[in-house]
């Protein structure tokens, strides 16, 4: 049997209008009614064939619930239309360095609790309000890439966030200004309405506990970081800026530095672990003075402990020796760990980035909580060993033994000259902000080269927070070459990098893009299948090399060479810490097309587009959700 609407248990419990009287208890006139909205109630509808309940409801409810729903359509619209574009770069809100994923995910949540809004339930209009905020936040502080101009999509999210805005008001206004009295219309309980609670329950959870990952983690930006200005940090200023970051209590936020153009005296690029580990053991082994290393991934294996043995006896010798590893990438608590605790048991000084909580600070073992979490969420990417402050080692491999067995294939480079100098100030300025100690006197590790060498170079990179001189000189590398154009890359995912490969192509650069046959990410792999369409019908020449992982990270632009840690996916070019090295040298770009591209296009096969249906939507949703891989 249905229940009586004149029974105070017909008034939904979770309504904050619980308790009002029906027009039918007071007496009230009937006609007063909203006929659009009213439901007799003596009617059969009253009842829900699943309940036999019924509810009562605002009369103006409906249109809350749509002006929410309007405005979530909006925001959608407007996050996957164009939200920068120049240089013939066109980027949607979910491309490059856009945050309107994050504006999705607030959406979600809107239209989640659009019903129960509109009944100006506290929960719904709290997760409503969260909700519009989040949209707003994010469309007003995204920046694009510097060299693109915002475009019209940016500005419909705008409209729909405010649009969303809109509705909360009006929630609660009406929450406000209405009477106990008040007419209310009423209607059969629905499966919906029970879950709708919990829906604007569960989107206040989702918003308020992300809210700390999507701004520290996910959201990404873009300072203007390349050229580097007049007061950058200059080779022979190196020993002086770290010396001031030091003194000044500097840390993680202050690593956004500008290093000017300098000089190298020789740039040699080894590819396979066979070639470039043997020839890096040799210098460190000769190493007088210290051993600092910066890497991802620092393991336990052959490669490691031939390493770790090397290090202690040089610290035997009295040599010092810094490292610097990311605690994910290098397993450092867990499966690797025997690699640091014989290192700072023989005298080591190591320190770790934890890019999963807690973040600890300080000498390993014995480090404390860093109440600020800064590391929690941004990798330790960069690959540097420096070897007295004279010979550095950049590349993309780490201290692995898949590098070295054939697994992955990558690029190790060894460069002397004065380079090294600021390469030495990202090592120590990075070492001090994890927690490590320095000696009051640095001057021991910035020697004078004894060649500092002619050959033009910049030391790039990315810093969390928006500073991107890698991303951004890359970006310049591209788009000014004339003729000959070479990536190789494990990752191949930026919207932004490929279609300025593909304009590369289309004014007749001779493009060739290496990838692996079979990657290490199948997400990564298969959003990049979806661009070789573009890539192919503009004349590049996409290369799948068989039997191992294509790790090296190489840009090649006419007689400039890029090489070092820099991935084309959102994690490296916006949120995660990386270093790499650009040179001018008609010298390095053949020697890198005889040692690295010639050989491996000779045994590599073209590249083709997904061809089946299923590949293609796998390849279609993977390229749109590549903002989080």
């Amino acid at each position: 049997m249905g229940t009586d609407v004149n029974e105070p248990d017909a008034v939904d419990p979770a309504s904050p209008f619980g308790g009002v009287p029906t027009a039918h208890e007071t007496g009230g006139d009937s006609d007063a009614v909203d006929a659009g909205d009213a439901t007799p109630v003596d009617s059969p509808e009253d009842e829900s064939p699943a309940t036999g309940a019924v509810i009562e409801r605002p009369v103006h409810d409906r249109r809350i619930m749509w002006t929410t729903y309007a405005g979530a359509l909006i925001t959608l619209l407007g996050v996957f239309s164009t939200w920068a574009s120049g240089s013939g770069v066109t980027l949607n809100g979910v491309e490059g360095s856009h945050n309107g994923w994050i504006a999705v995910l607030a959406v979600m949540v809107s239209a989640g609790v659009a019903v129960p809004l509109c009944r100006a339930s506290g929960p719904a209009m709290v997760a409503a309000g969260l909700a519009a905020a989040r949209v707003l936040i994010t469309v007003i502080t995204t920046s694009g890439p510097p060299d693109l101009s915002r475009a019209w999509g940016w500005w419909v999210t705008l409209v729909g966030g405010l649009v969303l805005l809109v509705s909360f008001g009006w929630a609660i206004v009406y929450r406000a200004t209405a009477e106990r009295n008040d007419l209310v219309v009423t209607i059969p309980r629905r499966t919906w309405h029970r879950v709708a609670p919990v829906l604007a329950v569960s989107g206040i959870v989702l918003l308020v506990v992300l809210s700390p990952v999507i701004r520290h983690v996910l959201v990404v930006g873009e300072d203007v970081s390349w050229p580097p200005p007049a007061d950058a940090v200059t080779a022979s200023g190196a020993q002086e800026f770290t010396e001031s970051f030091v003194a000044a209590g500097s840390g993680l936020d202050d690593l956004d530095v500008d290093y000017a153009w300098t000089t190298a005296a020789s740039v040699d690029p080894w590819p396979e672990g066979v070639n470039f580990f043997p020839r890096m053991f040799d210098d460190v082994a000769a190493a007088e003075d210290s051993v600092h290393i910066m890497m991802f991934g620092f393991n336990s294996g052959e490669v490691g402990t031939e390493l770790v043995e090397l290090l202690v006896a040089k610290l035997d010798e009295g040599v010092e020796v810094r490292v610097l590893v990311d605690s994910y990438g290098s397993r450092a608590f867990g499966e690797h760990e025997i690699v640091f605790e014989t290192l700072a048991a023989a005298g080591a000084d190591v320190v770790v980035n934890d890019v999963l909580p807690v973040d600890r600070d300080g000498l390993y073992p014995d480090r404390s909580i860093d109440w600020g979490q800064q590391e929690v969420g941004h990798a330790e990417h960069r690959k540097l060993v420096l070897v007295d402050g004279l010979t550095a080692w950049n590349g993309g491999a780490g201290i692995e033994d898949h590098f070295i067995d054939g697994r992955f294939h990558d690029v190790m480079v060894q460069v002397t000259g004065d380079v090294v100098r600021q390469a030495q100030a990202v090592f120590l300025t990075s070492f001090v902000s994890h927690g490590g100690e320095l000696p009051a006197d640095l001057g021991r590790y910035f020697p004078e080269p004894p060649d500092p060498g002619t050959i033009p170079t910049a030391l790039l990179q990315v810093v969390p927070g928006g500073f991107a001189s890698g991303t951004q000189a890359v970006r310049e590398m591209i788009d000014n070459a004339d003729e000959r154009l070479d990536v190789m890359n494990p990752y191949l995912t930026d919207a932004d990098m490929i279609q300025r490969l593909v304009n590369a192509a289309e004014r007749g650069v001779d493009v060739r893009i290496v990838v692996s046959a079979e990657s290490n990410n199948g997400i990564a792999t298969a959003a990049a299948k979806h661009r070789y369409g573009a890539l192919l019908d503009a004349g590049a020449e996409v290369w799948e090399y068989p039997g191992a992982v294509v790790h090296a990270k190489l840009v090649v632009s006419d007689d400039t060479v890029q090489f070092g840690t820099l991935n084309f996916d959102a994690w490296a070019l916006y949120r995660d810490f990386e270093l790499s090295m650009m040179v001018e040298s008609a010298e390095l770009a053949e020697l890198m097309d005889e040692r690295v591209f010639g050989p491996d296009i000779a045994i590599s096969s073209p590249g083709e587009p997904p061809s089946g249906v299923g590949d293609k939507v796998v390849s279609f949703v993977a390229d749109k959700l590549a903002y989080f891989f």
